[in-house]
């Protein structure tokens, strides 16, 4: 309901009402009466609004703190250049809306913080969305995503990253766009990447833990990203990809 038009035209009613009454009395009283239960209807929806309001789910903390996670190593990498940052989603209907919102919004505010010089970009893989909850992503979705996005300063990747994921790095170059990734899979086809430092670094779920079934759990950031997940660095890559791969 647009609560400011349908109360100006409850007013309007009554006032037309009482100006006509005086030449047709009979069309003047019913509108008056109009006026008066168009009033009587705002009060009520204002009532149901205010008393039956649909409570708002809390996001999936799980999720949200793989986002602000990202955005700690995003900062740390990038400090100091300008540009753009594009978000990698899974393709549009892959995800439901809340579980996109948990990780937009917990990654935009921490990342962009005191950063001026950086914006975030949403941009989301050209595939099927069934096959991308099967976490079954063509690479050619991200080659495309990529050329779209060829100026990007960082890629921060939310999506199931596909076998023989180092093709989309070109043979020989030195320096790259970075990648930080999140696969919900918990695969390694991000390995060889990660070595040659084009990703520089991946958060797994970790083999025992069903983040997406936790959302109320509580407790700090850090606590909750322990619980739940694994930050691959080179510094760590051989130790945990050897746990992974169990």
């Amino acid at each position: 309901m647009n609560y400011p038009l349908w109360l100006a035209g409850a007013l309007a009613l009554g006032v037309a009402g009482f100006f006509v009454r005086r030449r047709a009395a009979g069309i003047g009283q019913g509108l008056i009466i109009l006026s008066c239960l168009s009033l009587v209807g705002v009060l009520l929806w204002q009532v149901r609004r205010t008393l039956f309001t649909e409570t708002v789910p809390a996001p999936n903390r799980p999720l949200a703190v793989v986002s602000f996670f990202l955005a700690n190593q995003v900062q740390e990498a990038i400090a100091g250049q300008p540009g753009t940052i594009v978000l990698v989603l899974p393709p549009a209907g892959a995800l439901d809306t809340a579980q996109v919102e948990a990780y937009v919004n917990a990654l935009r505010a921490p990342l962009l913080r005191g950063h001026p010089e950086w914006q975030l970009e949403i941009a989301h893989l050209n595939a099927p969305p069934k096959a991308a909850r099967a976490g079954q992503i063509p690479l050619a979705a991200y080659q495309q995503l990529v050329a779209q996005h060829a100026t990007a300063l960082a890629f921060v990747g939310l999506a199931p990253v596909p076998a023989g994921w180092e093709a989309l790095f070109a043979t020989g170059t030195k320096v790259t766009t970075p990648w930080f990734l999140y696969d919900p899979q918990g695969s390694t086809h991000w390995l060889a990447a990660l070595k040659q430092n084009q990703v520089r670094s991946v958060i797994v779920p970790r083999p025992d833990a069903d983040p997406g079934a936790a959302a109320n759990v509580a407790g700090m950031p850090g606590e909750i990203f322990d619980r739940f997940y694994f930050l691959v660095t080179p510094a760590n890559v051989d130790q945990l990809a050897a746990r992974l791969a169990r």
